[in-house]
């Protein structure tokens, strides 16, 4: 991809923290990677339930182009 190439990433307000960086689609398009355990306990520790948690992800996240990424747990 040429330095010259710019693409806006669109992020989900509020949850820097629970950015891990990004993967790019072949034609340069950024698309953030989020980790889906620190965005549901940021969602907790606002006073949410579990399912109003997912219930306000999904309206955060309407439209929005990303990736999430789980804990992965090896035995």
């Amino acid at each position: 991809m040429p330095d010259t190439d710019e693409f806006e990433i669109q992020l989900i307000d509020g949850f820097n923290d629970a950015l891990l960086g990004c993967i790019y689609e072949d034609d340069g398009t950024p698309v953030p990677c989020y980790s889906s355990e620190r965005v549901m306990t940021t969602l907790r520790d606002k006073g949410m339930t579990e399912d109003e948690a997912m219930s306000e992800l999904l309206k955060l996240t309407e439209g929005v182009r990303l990736l999430w990424i789980h804990p992965l747990e090896i035995a």
